[in-house]
């Protein structure tokens, strides 16, 4: 459990802050947002995919898996793209700087 919520922490902070690219409107309101250029994790308009990250850990004995992820379809296409999109990659980011954290958890003695 430790380890997902390491990188589900990072990759809500990952989702949060400024971008670089054009400003919109947020579609019914008056609130403007600017929208994320390729390459960046994408914009927060609603805050919706930063709220449905979740986490899931299940194993028997000494095999466990973890998963950090979301059910929301515009996770997938911001992560890698459409043909109209550039990717606007945030969970693989987010794994892979804390890797490191993530090995030391699982290499520390529990006592």
């Amino acid at each position: 459990n430790e380890a997902v919520n390491t990188v589900r922490n990072h990759a809500v902070e990952t989702l949060s802050g400024s971008r670089s690219g054009k400003t919109y409107k947020v579609p019914g309101t008056q609130t403007t947002y600017t929208a994320s250029a390729p390459g960046e994790p994408p914009a927060v308009q609603t805050g919706e995919l930063r709220q449905a990250i979740a986490t899931e850990v299940e194993g028997e004995g000494r095999d466990i898996v973890g998963r950090v992820g979301t059910d929301k379809k515009h996770g997938l296409m911001t992560e890698f793209g459409t043909k109209n999109m550039a990717p606007r990659p945030w969970l693989r980011p987010s794994f892979e700087r804390q890797e490191s954290k993530v090995r030391e958890i699982f290499v520390r003695q529990w006592f």
